[in-house]
């Protein structure tokens, strides 16, 4: 690998809202990131997976993309359950061909004590 410098922000929902989320609105930010220079974007693990329009411009305009997976402090660690497996195979698989994804951060921001339940 080499070195790279980045300059990027955090994003965090647009909407909470699924069925109100807007493709071009999230596409236009993307644009907005890059007219900016920056040059990579963090999905932050307390807010949700993104809709694919936003991914897909990620790779169109080659924005890196620092994936958190959806976990946030002590409200929403990770736990060894069912729904989270599943969830988490599905959203991997979906996105999986991305090229803008450089990381995936199991949860940056939990304490995680390694051989616990």
């Amino acid at each position: 690998g080499a070195a790279i410098f980045t300059r990027g922000a955090n994003m965090i929902p647009m909407e909470e809202m699924e069925g109100r989320m807007n493709p071009e609105a999230h596409q236009i930010l993307v644009q907005s990131a890059v007219a900016a220079n920056f040059n990579i974007l963090r999905v932050w693990g307390g807010g949700m997976f993104l809709p694919d329009a936003w991914y897909d411009e990620c790779d169109e305009l080659g924005v890196l993309v620092y994936h958190d997976m959806q976990y946030a402090q002590q409200g929403h660690a990770p736990n060894a359950t069912v729904d989270q497996d599943a969830e988490l195979r599905h959203q991997i698989r979906r996105l999986a061909s991305h090229p803008s994804i450089i990381v995936w951060d199991g949860c940056n921001e939990c304490r995680v004590i390694m051989n616990t339940d």
